[in-house]
């Protein structure tokens, strides 16, 4: 299990370890909105399986699972995760939601992702970050190209959203490029 005490403060948000009572009709319903699911797989979830996946998360001792929640009003928007290390090659996945559209397009992902980058590489030194978009995720892949994420490779006509292939991207960030900034 992650350490579940850890606090990532920044201007607009912080995010701490996402806990079982976050698991709410609230953020089941960001997974049933289309417009928020648009960029991500999403597979049926109810409020037991979602607890379920959250329990698994939570479990995980190589998944860094945070809510992001505002400063403001202290609402759980969000959530953002390192998962699936590779601890032989000391790398991570990164994955983030705003399913809050209220939220949308005020540079909370980008303050999120920002600090979970600096958690990653500076806390747990790894080497390297990646990610997965699909390319009708325009505002996402804008997002990590601005962090400093480069493309690596695609997958032509990967995914299937709303009756319509799509490529998906992968993306990644290395602790030394990230760092020199």
């Amino acid at each position: 299990m992650a350490i579940s005490h850890t606090v990532l403060e920044g201007n607009i948000v912080y995010l701490r370890y996402i806990k079982l009572s976050d698991v709410n009709d609230n953020y089941l319903s960001w997974l049933n909105d289309d417009q928020v699911m648009k960029g991500i797989l999403s597979s049926g979830y109810n409020l037991g399986k979602l607890k379920s996946y959250v329990i698994e998360k939570i479990n995980s001792r190589h998944t860094h699972f945070f809510a992001i929640i505002t400063k403001s009003s202290n609402l759980h928007i969000g959530n953002i995760k390192l998962d699936f290390h590779d601890s032989k090659s000391n790398l991570s996945e990164l994955g983030v939601l705003i399913g809050n559209k209220d939220y949308w397009g005020k540079g909370i992902a980008k303050e999120a992702c920002s600090l979970v980058l600096d958690y990653g590489f500076k806390k747990l030194n790894l080497r390297k970050i990646f990610l997965a978009v699909f390319e009708s995720n325009i505002h996402a892949i804008k997002l990590y190209e601005s962090l400093g994420f480069k493309t690596e490779g695609k997958l032509k006509k990967h995914v299937c959203v709303q009756g319509v292939l799509y490529d998906k991207y992968f993306m990644g960030i290395f602790s030394k490029d990230y760092l020199k900034k």
